[in-house]
């Protein structure tokens, strides 16, 4: 009776072990990111791409990232538009002093320029949980929330990524102060003429950019009769969302 029993046991010890064998418990392949990203992230020991399980705890699983369509921490696009494709990933860095908070950016990576990563935003302890492109056509935007109008996006000016820069040929929508009247500028400049009197969140196409970051100006043409032209500052220029679009 023991050695039936015994071997019974036996028996069951190594059909387990033949399960565990035919049915392994695989782990998540480790990411493998475009040639720009890694080169620059070998090149730079202190960087490395965010990582949910020890950046994002209690927030967002690889798991839940992947089915809201944000991972990899990283996405590609012809950003600034000279038709080869760019890299943008979320890079996190031990903050400075014993028990710092690690820090958080979104790096772009320019083929024209590989080897050499712009900051989108400066480096900071807010956490960072992706990068999007799908906001505006050819822009990064580093996500602070998964899915809100409260991120910014940003776009390549021809030396830095500029928060809410707008192209030639972009269409753009101008609001104002309620109650106050909108109107044009002749010129780019806060004491320049006013001309044509517009309706709040006017849609029109940028036609020449001027000024600089943080003091941005735009000449457009306004959809509207006699499609009026001038310049706005872009205080101006409002998100669609504030105008209902």
């Amino acid at each position: 009776m023991r050695g039936r029993y015994w071997q019974g046991w036996s028996w069951l010890v190594a059909a387990g072990v033949a399960a565990t064998i035919a049915w392994p418990i695989t782990a998540r392949q480790p990411l493998d990111p475009p040639a720009l990203l890694a080169g620059v992230l070998k090149a730079r020991p202190e960087w490395r791409l965010l990582d949910p399980a020890v950046d994002l705890v209690g927030d967002y699983t690889v798991a839940q990232l992947e089915a809201l369509d944000r991972w990899p921490p990283w996405i590609e696009g012809d950003f600034d538009k000279d038709g080869r494709n760019d890299i943008a990933g979320v890079v996190v860095r031990r903050g400075a002093g014993t028990g710092a908070e690690s820090e958080f950016t979104v790096v772009a990576l320019r083929a024209a320029s590989p080897g050499r990563a712009e900051l989108v935003v400066p480096f900071g302890t807010q956490r960072i949980l992706g990068v999007a492109d799908q906001f505006e056509d050819g822009t990064v935007t580093p996500l602070y929330c998964v899915d809100c109008d409260a991120n910014v996006w940003y776009r390549w000016n021809g030396r830095s990524y500029e928060p809410r820069f707008h192209a030639v040929g972009e269409s753009l929508l101008i609001g104002g102060e309620p109650g106050r009247r909108l109107r044009l500028f002749a010129d780019p400049q806060p004491d320049a003429i006013r001309t044509t009197e517009l309706s709040q969140c006017a849609r029109a196409q940028v036609l020449q950019v001027g000024g600089r970051e943080g003091a941005r100006w735009y000449r457009v043409e306004v959809d509207a009769p006699r499609s009026p032209r001038g310049w706005v500052p872009q205080q101006l220029v409002m998100p669609d969302a504030d105008c209902g679009v």
